[in-house]
C-alpha cells in the first residue's frame, strides 16, 4: 500500500509535466487540471510521517491517553475533527513532551508543552491556549498564547495546531480553525503565519525545549465528552511553520 500511494504521487506529477506542454488551443483545461494535481500532490503526505486516532466509545471520559505515533517520530502537527461543543466547559487537552501519561492538565516539567480548546460558560465563543511550566493559564490572563475567536463550536468544526521542532529555543505555536481566515486544516497548503488565529514564540523562557525523545508519545484528554466531542484526531510529523 505504501509503495502504490507513493507511485501514484509520482504517476500525478508525471501528468501534471505533460499537461504543462499540451497544445496551446486546450491550454485552458489542461490548467485547470493541471492547477487542481498540483493541489493533490501538495497536499499529500507520506504514510510513514501521519497517523490517526479515531475517539469512540472505547475512550473514557476525562482520562488522559496515548495518540497514535506516526512511523517516522514525533507529531507536530496535529488536526482535530469534528470538534462539537455539546455544552459549556467541556474541553480538549493535547500533550506533547510528557515521557508519561499526564496526571494534570497543567505541564510542571521543562520540555512538556499543552495545547487546550474548548466552550466556556463565560464567553458565547471558544477559548484556545499553549502554555508550558511557565506560562499560565490563557484563561488565568495570560493573552498571547491564547485567543477567544470569533467561532461556533455548535457545528462540527475542524481545528489545527502547528508546534515547532526546533532543538535550540522554546517552540513556535499556531493554531487555526476551518472557515476562519480562509483556514483549512485539511489543506496544509492554506495555512500560514498570517491566517493563524494563535500565532506566538515570545516564551518568558526561550531554553524551555521542547522534548522531542523518539521514546515519547503524545497523549490527548477530553474533559467531558458530554460536553465537547470530536471524531478523530490526525497527526503528522510536518508542522506547517
Amino acid at each position: 500500500m505504501k509503495q502504490l500511494r507513493k507511485l501514484t504521487l509520482i504517476l500525478t506529477l508525471l501528468v501534471v509535466g505533460s499537461l504543462s506542454i499540451a497544445c496551446p488551443d486546450e491550454s485552458s483545461d489542461n490548467n485547470n487540471t493541471s492547477l487542481g494535481l498540483l493541489a493533490l500532490a501538495a497536499n499529500f503526505e507520506d504514510p510513514n510521517t501521519v497517523c490517526e486516532k479515531t475517539i469512540d466509545a472505547s475512550y473514557t471520559s476525562g482520562t488522559y491517553a496515548a495518540l497514535c505515533k506516526p512511523v517516522a517520530g514525533n507529531g507536530n502537527f496535529v488536526r482535530i475533527e469534528n470538534l462539537k461543543a455539546l455544552g459549556d466547559n467541556g474541553y480538549f487537552y493535547f500533550f506533547l513532551g510528557y515521557k508519561t501519561a499526564p496526571t494534570a492538565t497543567a505541564p510542571t516539567l521543562t520540555g512538556q508543552y499543552s495545547f487546550v480548546v474548548g466552550k466556556s460558560v463565560s464567553s458565547a465563543n471558544p477559548y484556545a491556549w499553549f502554555r508550558n511550566k511557565d506560562y499560565g493559564n490563557y484563561q488565568g490572563g495570560q493573552v498571547d498564547s491564547g485567543a477567544n475567536p470569533t467561532l461556533s463550536l455548535a457545528n462540527a468544526t475542524d481545528v489545527c495546531i502547528s508546534i515547532g521542532n526546533s532543538t535550540t529555543a522554546a517552540p513556535s505555536v499556531h493554531f487555526w480553525a476551518t472557515g476562519v481566515n480562509g483556514a483549512d486544516c485539511k489543506v496544509r497548503g492554506s495555512l500560514n503565519n498570517d491566517n493563524a488565529i494563535i500565532k506566538y514564540s515570545s516564551w518568558p523562557d526561550a531554553s524551555n525545549v521542547l522534548a522531542t525523545a523518539d521514546t515519547i508519545p503524545a497523549y490527548f484528554r477530553f474533559s467531558s465528552t458530554a460536553l465537547l466531542t470530536a471524531t478523530k484526531v490526525h497527526v503528522s510529523t510536518k508542522p506547517i511553520l
